[in-house]
């Protein structure tokens, strides 16, 4: 991914997530930068595996440092209040030379 960029984002799991809290989160250097949840996602489930789709902004994505490590991580909660959290991603955002959100 690129800072300034629109990236959507797509995580699939074989977990059936109906119903469930969803908190996609990314962090930098120990710090969440940013996180989506609620009507941030769209969330499908087809035969029991999930599928969550979401969008940066370039005011996202200018959030983070170019060239360092940015962790990804998605965590739930049940209606019957169990949770849990997926293994971290691990990507890096790419520099660019003009910075700023861009207007066509």
């Amino acid at each position: 991914m690129r800072r300034g960029s629109t990236p959507t984002n797509t995580f699939t799991t074989d977990i059936d997530l109906s119903g469930a809290t969803l908190f996609v989160s990314y962090g930098q250097d120990g710090c969440i930068v940013i996180e989506k949840t609620g009507e941030d996602l769209d969330v499908s489930v087809v035969e029991g595996e999930t599928t969550i789709v979401l969008e940066l902004s370039q005011e996202d994505t200018l959030k983070f440092r170019a060239d360092r490590d940015v962790e990804i991580q998605i965590r739930y909660v049940m209606p019957n209040g169990s949770a849990d959290a997926s293994n971290i991603i691990k990507t890096k955002f790419e520099r660019i030379i003009k910075d700023g959100v861009i207007y066509p």
